[in-house]
């Protein structure tokens, strides 16, 4: 038996779909591109209960995406203390707590490139100078360790000298520290970088 309460549907437009955004290069880095992977592993910092770690750069032709590991272990945390140090473990990047995690780039010329505005919040005008967006990011556990990890998107490629990933996370008992890395040698290696497609 047919039932009427139900209107047909309207034709469907084939042509149609989701509405496209162009994606601005200092969002994030590109997608066709293989970049060429610099591994570092340094331990940032590290406190009885909190680790740091830079395991790496992935340099593409105009930009670098930094990779760090944040590592939490649960040690005599009770189990519901230990689900609020895991909410807070993971919380979003940017302003308002003075005692959050907090990441930035110095380079070689002098500037100060900052990753502290809000989460998911990409500007379509270009940047006046470099810019550091948070561009990746995830996170597993169990009931007794945690680790996430975050991409760093510095836009563009950054000059000769010395490059230093700077991160600061009161909260968990780190002060300001820094990881130094050649930005000449980032720059080298944009020149490997291929494209996936022709």
């Amino acid at each position: 038996m047919m039932s009427n309460f139900f209107p047909l549907d309207p034709p469907h437009d084939e042509t149609g779909g989701f509405p496209t955004t162009e994606q601005m290069p200092w969002w994030r880095p590109p997608e066709d591109e293989l970049p060429v992977f610099l591994a570092v592993g340094e331990r940032m910092a590290v406190t009885p209960r909190v680790a740091v770690v830079l395991t790496g750069a992935r340099v593409f032709r105009n930009g670098v995406e930094f990779r760090l590991e944040r590592h939490f272990r649960r040690g005599d945390l009770t189990q519901r203390e230990w689900q609020l140090e895991q909410w807070g473990f993971h919380g979003p990047l940017g302003p308002g707590d003075p005692g959050r995690l907090r990441y930035g780039v110095a380079l070689g010329d002098g500037e100060k490139v900052l990753l502290d505005g809000p989460g998911g919040a990409f500007p379509f005008d270009e940047p006046p100078a470099r810019s550091l967006a948070q561009s990746d990011g995830s996170g597993s556990g169990s009931e007794d360790y945690y680790r996430s990890y975050d991409g760093l998107w510095l836009w563009p490629l950054p000059p000769e000298g010395p490059l230093e990933v700077v991160l600061e996370w009161q909260e968990q008992g780190i002060p300001e520290t820094r990881a130094v890395l050649d930005g000449g040698r980032l720059r080298e290696l944009a020149a490997g970088v291929t494209r996936i497609w022709d």
